[in-house]
């Protein structure tokens, strides 16, 4: 009875955390999700219990941490001073009185879905989006899924937040604030994406060889065949590698060092955490129920899940033929070689931020393979895993990802509303895509691409930009030095001011041009 009662108190001062709270004249009102604070004081439970456990030297409890809604506020929690726009909360804390700020309005993000690091007043911060913005992103990816896909969401309840996962992001994000204070110069090329063989079928095969044997890796229970399974990752990863161009060699080994060991601390919590008491106010989380029995499922589930997602075998990112598919495979193979050299390297982490020490090379490191035993290790891969019938498989993945990217830019060049071509040829300009997310690419050759899922940003010279305000496919030929995209606004509302400023509700472009019309298509030549 006693603790029917606490857990109601609890209840109704968490409501009372999203209704208004008046002090003196002055209200304040928390217009995020108040479990997201009380996510974030578990994730401090957490970290108090496992302490170096979870990574060696980070300190979650100094993270200072912005939850926001897109331009509706922006919590600021455990930051140092109150920074010029904010106010300090003085409604009802759940943190024990600590100091909280707030602004209305206006938020450092203004899109939906964002969870990463960031920095204000040049302080590192954690960056975490309110739950209902979350929703909003699946809600507009969904939209534009299949009917039937849209269906089956609906019908399982997979629109429900889960409490699991949002402690999961917390973690990994405040991990970021960690891992960027120690290299902050390492860091990937995010536009090599739009150059990577993502198509290739050597590559992709081989990459199913390697989410299948860390698999097998992890859920032995014996250290000695777990060392065999390494020597087979290392041996499969070195020769896929060695096909690859350099700077994309680099570009997986930075991902897999950023994003991995930030999913590395997921997995580990996962590994750990059965035995931690839980804050009582996680309870008030629908779905969440304890940790004991249930994280060593999870971990197990979420190593079957890698495999699928190494091997790109569904569509679960919503175009499976471009960047979003590379990026989350490396996120999940970082952590999985974290996990191992816990056991075959014991004191990596004293090295992994140096510059240019990966989580690949301190494996091959760990084992010392012989040339002859690369050729020997990999010649039982393959075999072991069935080489030849994921290359054939994949080989069917590259004619459908074909096939599909012209589908893509015929939807572009094929449209009824108004077709825009931006063309920079024969002027001084060149084109750099510096507003984009690496997820949203999808590469046509290596001289073209379409990005899309953000509304990207185009510079031409220094202050010289096309600038986008919503979220549309956009091809960016380097080849043609041309710009092409289609959008609602008629074609006769194109019209410059007299500062050469072209504005419509997609986007805005202030240069000197030359605009010509020609049925539903407008020309643009920059001058």
């Amino acid at each position: 009875m006693k603790k029917e009662l606490l857990m109601s108190t609890i209840f109704a001062m968490l409501m009372f955390l999203v209704t208004t709270s008046i002090h003196g004249q002055q209200t304040f009102e928390l217009r995020i999700d108040p479990l997201l604070i009380v996510s974030l004081k578990e994730c401090r439970n957490i970290s108090n219990n496992l302490t170096n456990e979870l990574f060696p030297g980070w300190n979650f409890q100094k993270t200072p941490v912005l939850f926001y809604r897109p331009n509706v506020q922006d919590v600021l929690i455990n930051f140092p001073r109150k920074p010029k726009g904010f106010s300090e909360y003085k409604g009802f804390n759940l943190l024990d009185g600590e100091t909280i700020y707030y602004r209305n309005d206006t938020t450092l993000f203004s899109i939906d879905d964002q969870n990463t690091s960031s920095e204000i007043d040049s302080i590192p911060i954690l960056v975490v989006a309110d739950p209902y913005s979350t929703m909003r992103n699946k809600l507009q990816d969904i939209l534009e899924r299949p009917k039937d896909l849209a269906s089956v969401w609906l019908k399982n309840w997979q629109f429900i937040p889960d409490p699991y996962y949002e402690l999961e992001v917390i973690l990994h994000e405040a991990f970021h604030v960690y891992q960027n204070k120690l290299a902050p110069e390492k860091g990937a090329d995010e536009g090599i994406v739009s150059q990577y063989p993502l198509l290739d079928p050597e590559n992709n095969a081989l990459y199913v060889l390697e989410g299948n044997i860390l698999k097998d890796a992890l859920l032995t229970s014996k250290l000695e065949a777990r060392f065999e399974k390494i020597k087979e990752f290392v041996a499969v990863r070195s020769f896929r590698q060695s096909r690859l161009d350099s700077s994309w060699v680099e570009y997986e080994n930075l991902n897999e060092y950023a994003e991995g060991l930030a999913k590395y601390v997921e997995y580990k919590f996962m590994k750990l955490g059965e035995e931690i008491e839980p804050t009582k106010e996680m309870y008030y989380h629908q779905g969440f129920n304890g940790y004991r029995g249930i994280l060593s499922k999870q971990f197990r589930n979420t190593i079957d899940n890698m495999v699928n997602i190494v091997a790109v075998n569904d569509d679960r990112f919503g175009n499976k033929f471009g960047s979003g598919p590379l990026r989350f495979r490396l996120y999940d193979l970082g952590a999985c070689q974290a996990l191992l050299l816990d056991d075959v390297l014991p004191h990596w982490k004293d090295k992994i931020f140096q510059p240019k020490e990966y989580l690949t090379n301190l494996l091959r490191q760990s084992v010392g393979l012989t040339k002859e035993e690369h050729k020997r290790y990999l010649a039982l891969a393959k075999l072991e895993y069935k080489y030849d019938e994921a290359y054939r498989t994949k080989l069917e993945f590259e004619k459908e990802g074909k096939q599909k990217i012209e589908e893509k830019v015929a939807s572009i060049l094929r449209t009824d509303k108004t077709l825009v071509k931006i063309s920079y040829a024969s002027s001084k300009y060149k084109a750099r895509v510096a507003r984009y997310t690496p997820f949203g690419i999808t590469q046509i050759n290596k001289q073209s691409a379409i990005y899309e899922m953000v509304p990207i940003l185009i510079l031409f010279k220094k202050g010289v930009m096309l600038e986008f305000k919503q979220a549309i496919p956009v091809l960016v030929d380097q080849e043609k030095q041309q710009i092409v995209f289609a959008v609602s606004t008629p074609s006769s509302k194109f019209v410059t001011d007299e500062n050469n400023k072209l504005d419509v509700a997609e986007f805005s472009i202030t240069i000197p041009m030359d605009i010509q019309y020609e049925g539903n298509t407008v020309q643009i030549q920059l001058k």
